[in-house]
């Protein structure tokens, strides 16, 4: 329920609440400053929103509309946020109690940001930011004094952009002006593939021709960590133990080496917090940029690319951005990685949908969920977990329901790890070219495979580990039909066996069942009917005619990656797959390519100069989201397209 704006306090949080809602449009400049000024916000006002909390600063949420969002947040001392900036949603605040110091950045030229002016606010005292600043908020250490502060963002606030903030000046690479004769590549997408292809460029560049001018493009500031390593929440772990994640096939132990530089304690079984694994990935590309050679230089380039056109007369692209740039390649390179969860329930869906979280790794809005509001997730996989994972408090009441087609959580690692099995006898028959691969088949001989090796003692995360090495050559040999039995039959349980928690966060889930917390079921949403407060569902139950009815505060979409075909893929590619330039995959994973990566055309032609690495190759590869296959990817997509550039340059 909405604060009153009746009371003693005729300039109150309800008052606010009143102005904000009459508006009903977006808030400008003048009049968010205008409205902070005149709003009396006392602590007793908004006392019954503040929440300290030990791990971290609070996010309550006050009113949540379409075109705006009112929080209360509360810092204890040594409290603070990254440095961030609120993708283009206004920004005003009002220090309600204690004393808040705001830090501003400016961006370097290496993708980094570096601390410039700093400012106090006292009781009282706003400030506002139209969606341009890069800033960080803080109740310091000494202050010892809780901090309040109203937020209003408008339109309410989908995430916050990470930088990464650096201490030293960038590397001369960064700093080099490319001759204007120079060959350029350049790769689109920033996360874990985007970042470790640049760093290859740079480890392998002593085959590229002089000079070589190489761009990065990406929405994102912090380079290296994506969708999956962005999170801040040091509950979200780490799928694979640390001694399997180096970002180099041939080098380990370097992301071992690199934990235990912090901690010597990191034991390679471990399963670290995914935020440590963002700045490794980070780490690893400016190490190399500050040996880069002479004649390479790098330009980080932050925004969409939302064009790619062949270059006309010239044999190459050109590359449009969001902010109106036009960038010339000679080479491309395509790293974009998964798409936010499909929403095609949203017809069945009647009323506002500010309660609807539609991309759950964007979903900032899940920190202010109350630990009193009950939420339904849809989907079940371990993006669901993290999504249960964020919203777990010791003073949860509420329940999250969960729901998925079949009702299935991934299965949990083993404690220790255990080598590979010999997969060799399944193998022999699914890679011999004589023979036809049935999915009903390979499914019943899997599973005898795994009931002989249990009686060896083989554990059947064993068998699957055998297995992973030779899925893409499986998958080669499976024909398109079999192909989509797999998705429709199989693909759910193989993905719980495939893509496992680590063990911590199976048994926090299992906590959460047993306390009645946590609810699991085998269904789907029939119709939803959200009002200002809330959202009254109905769901199906598998196997049954019986429907379930719930009241929740909110939803999240946890269904899983969006598919790809040209009326549903990144924007850059569907005018690409439309006119011929790309060829998509007949069952939404993504785009064909050959063997070493090169697009293919609609008429089965290879682009010579265009590359696609990480999760669009799923349809080629099937296991292209996991860092043993992408590492790979990034390191092949480099030294081809080197070769490849030389080649041009030589004739």
């Amino acid at each position: 329920m909405l604060p009153s704006a009746t009371g003693e306090n005729p300039h109150g949080l309800g008052w606010l609440v009143g102005q904000l809602e009459a508006r009903n449009s977006v808030i400008n400049e003048a009049t968010a400053r205008e409205l902070l000024t005149q709003a009396c916000l006392s602590e007793n006002e908004v006392a019954r929103y503040v929440e300290p909390r030990s791990a971290s600063y609070a996010r309550r949420s006050v009113a949540r509309r379409e075109f705006y969002e009112l929080l209360v947040l509360t810092w204890m001392p040594g409290q603070g946020s990254v440095a961030h900036d609120h993708s283009g949603s206004l920004c005003g605040l009002k220090v309600v109690q204690g004393s808040l110091t705001e830090q501003i950045y400016e961006s370097g030229p290496d993708g980094q940001v570096r601390p410039t002016t700093h400012c106090h606010l006292m009781a009282g005292e706003i400030t506002v930011d139209p969606g341009v600043v890069v800033h960080s908020l803080a109740n310091l250490t000494g202050s010892g004094q809780l901090l309040v502060t109203v937020h209003l963002y408008s339109p309410p606030l989908p995430e916050v952009r990470r930088y990464a903030v650096a201490a030293k000046p960038p590397a001369q690479v960064f700093l080099k002006r490319a001759p204007s004769a120079a060959p350029v590549a350049v790769i689109i997408g920033g996360g874990f593939t985007g970042t470790m292809t640049l760093a290859n460029l740079l480890r392998h560049a002593h085959i590229a021709p002089a000079p070589l001018h190489i761009v990065l493009i990406d929405r994102q500031p912090a380079a290296g960590e994506g969708i999956a390593y962005r999170t801040n929440d040091s509950r979200h772990l780490l799928n694979v133990p640390v001694e399997k994640m180096s970002a180099w096939a041939d080098r380990p132990h370097d992301f071992l080496d690199f934990a235990r530089a912090s901690d010597p304690g990191v034991k390679p079984g471990d399963f670290l917090p995914r935020k440590l694994y963002g700045q490794y990935v980070r780490q690893t590309l400016l190490r190399l940029a500050q040996s880069a050679p002479d004649h390479i230089s790098i330009e980080m380039v932050r925004d969409d690319a939302i064009s790619l056109t062949p270059g006309s007369p010239f044999p190459g692209w050109v590359v449009g951005t969001a902010g109106g740039r036009t960038l010339r390649a000679d080479l491309a390179i395509i790293t974009l990685g998964h798409r936010p969860p499909a929403e095609e329930f949203i017809r069945r869906w009647k009323g506002p949908r500010n309660r609807f979280v539609a991309d759950p790794w964007a979903g900032l809005v899940l920190s202010q969920v109350g630990p009193d509001e009950p939420v339904l997730v849809l989907g079940s996989g371990l993006t669901a977990v993290d999504a249960i994972l964020t919203l777990d408090r010791s003073d949860r009441t509420a329940a999250v329901t969960v729901v998925s087609r079949r009702g299935l959580l991934p299965h949990p690692h083993a404690r220790a790890p255990k080598p590979a099995d010999d997969a060799s006898p399944l193998l022999s028959r699914w890679l011999d070219p004589a023979q036809r691969l049935k999915v009903r088949e390979m499914l019943q001989a899997l599973r005898k495979h795994t009931e002989r090796a249990a009686e060896a003692g083989v554990d059947w995360r064993q068998v699957i580990d055998g297995l992973r090495p030779s899925i893409a050559r499986i998958w080669e040999r499976i024909s398109v039909a079999e192909r989509a039995r797999f998705l429709r039959h199989v693909r759910p349980f193989w993905e719980i066996h495939r893509h496992r928690m680590a063990p911590i966060v199976a048994e926090k889930v299992a906590q959460l069942r047993a306390r009645k917390i946590l609810d699991v079921s085998a269904g789907a949403l029939v119709f939803a009917e959200a009002d200002a407060d809330g959202i009254n569902v109905t769901l199906s139950c598998r196997g049954s005619s019986v429907f379930r009815i719930v009241r929740v505060s909110w939803i999240i979409n946890c269904t899983g990656p969006g598919i790809h075909h040209r009326r549903s893929t990144h924007p850059i590619l569907r005018s690409l797959i439309e006119a011929g330039v790309l060829c998509d995959d007949p069952l939404g994973l993504g785009l064909r390519t050959d063997a070493e990566g090169r697009a293919i055309d609609g008429r089965g032609e290879v682009h010579t100069n265009l590359f696609i690495a990480g999760t669009l190759r799923k349809a080629t590869l099937w296991e292209s989201t996991a860092v043993p296959e992408l590492r790979q990817q990034a390191a092949q997509a480099a030294q081809v397209a080197l070769q490849t550039l030389n080649g041009q340059w030589q004739i």
